[in-house]
């Protein structure tokens, strides 16, 4: 008879042959459990760093427009330096050679009286020195600053045109592909087309002269006083006695921009207004000129035409300037700038624009279903083709905008292609820029 085996011992056997299937199955679940873990975190870490890759892009695309905007306004406001220069060796031309006849004439009148006539005569060599000096210095620095196409202003403003087509589509994303690169070596970036050709509306270049006029005002009120006039004065100043006061050294000059914007012109005379009575009343007229001096800069030139300054007040000193004018033929008017473009913009005063990265990375090691759980975010898709690795997809978007510097006197300035202070910082993305984006991902 087989002896029968204790009722304790048996039922530890069953139950141990009952806890290893299900330890082996609590293991399969962790191992499971890790695995989705693992594989989300992976996502989540993807995710993260494409979303940088991203971010970086985009604020380094706006960063370019930014310093594209700033560059315009050192540009601008060098090309304005320069139209004041030229105006101002214009004037000094015409303000030489009105001093060298003011000697010449003076020094023939003192030729009665030696001992003045000693002294005017070495004040006339030096007037005709002064004038020879500021001839050729004008005849060298107009044509430098303002002639046409190789002119120093004329550069610049070709330079404006170069750098605003490298912040258009395909120069901006070649930025932004090297930055993303620079973050991943399996990350791309390219920048997305403008909302509404945002870029493309921000500037423009002025062309038609109403355009360019208000650059003009810009540079005339930007003349020194000197320069911009009027250099006038009467002397003496006589006793009020009837016809007496009427006699007096009238001087008047000015420097004038055509209405055309091609061309300046200076003028500086003196003449001596004797009285004259005429029925009943007793006016005034030019007897003698003592001086007469003029300049001209621009395409066409021959003859004073302005009347800068109120020079038409002694016509027998201007007729005399006009027969020796210094012409200098080497300006081409005024220069074409980049501003903003106000027509097209929609708020004027502080406007901005808008700048749209995509990037694309490898995803290979990502789980495919556990990376469409994070599809709602900023990582727009995650794809695979035949024969490709899996990619996951960013949109990142920056924004330009004008502020002053912190530490700038406190005041509003408006923005403008005159001050250089445009900045960027990121922004969400539009729905416009989305729907942009998920039409090139899939």
């Amino acid at each position: 008879m087989t002896p029968r085996m204790p009722l304790r011992a048996g039922f530890r056997r069953r139950r141990s042959g009952l806890v290893l299937p299900a330890a082996l199955g609590l293991l399969l679940v962790g191992a499971a459990a890790a695995f989705v873990l693992f594989g989300a975190g992976q996502v989540t870490l993807a995710k993260q760093r494409l979303t940088d890759t991203a971010d970086a892009a985009a604020w380094s695309a706006g960063l370019w427009r930014a310093r594209v905007l700033n560059y315009h306004a050192y540009a601008n406001r060098a090309i304005l330096a320069n139209e004041v220069a030229i105006a101002q060796a214009v004037t000094l031309l015409s303000w030489a050679k009105y001093f060298e006849t003011v000697a010449e004439n003076a020094a023939t009148i003192a030729s009665v009286f030696p001992p003045a006539r000693a002294v005017l005569e070495a004040v006339e060599q030096a007037a005709e020195y002064a004038r020879q000096a500021a001839e050729l210095a004008a005849e060298i620095e107009i044509p430098a600053r303002g002639a046409e196409a190789v002119g120093y202003k004329e550069i610049l403003q070709l330079s404006q045109e170069i750098l605003q087509l490298s912040a258009h589509g395909f120069g901006l994303s070649m930025v932004a592909a090297e930055v993303a690169r620079a973050n991943r070596r399996d990350a791309f970036a390219w920048v997305l087309p403008d909302v509404a050709d945002g870029w493309r509306d921000f500037t423009r270049r002025e062309e038609t002269v109403e355009e360019r006029r208000r650059f003009a005002d810009l540079v005339i009120a930007s003349l020194d006083p000197f320069t911009a006039g009027p250099r006038s004065a009467d002397l003496p100043d006589l006793p009020s006695l009837p016809c007496i006061d009427q006699t007096r050294l009238r001087k008047r000059g000015g420097t004038v921009l055509s209405d055309t914007l091609d061309r300046w012109e200076a003028a500086d005379t003196m003449s001596l207004h004797l009285p004259s009575l005429r029925g009943l009343r007793c006016r005034s007229r030019e007897a003698v000129p003592l001086g007469w001096g003029a300049a001209e800069a621009g395409r066409t030139v021959g003859d004073l035409v302005e009347n800068g300054g109120d020079v038409g007040l002694n016509p027998m000193a201007v007729e005399l300037a006009g027969r020796d004018i210094a012409s200098i033929s080497g300006y081409a008017g005024i220069t074409r700038i980049r501003e903003l473009d106000y027509d097209r913009l929609a708020e004027t005063r502080f406007p901005t624009v808008r700048v749209a990265v995509l990037a694309r990375q490898s995803a290979a090691t990502v789980d495919t279903a556990a990376a469409r759980g994070f599809a709602a975010g900023r990582v727009l898709a995650h794809d695979r083709f035949a024969g490709s690795p899996p990619r996951l997809w960013a949109l990142s978007a920056a924004q330009v905008y004008f502020r002053r510097p912190a530490d700038a006197p406190a005041r509003i300035e408006f923005a403008s292609l005159f001050s250089p202070y445009w900045q960027v910082r990121l922004v969400e993305p539009i729905e416009a820029e989305r729907a942009a984006a998920l039409a090139h991902v899939h």
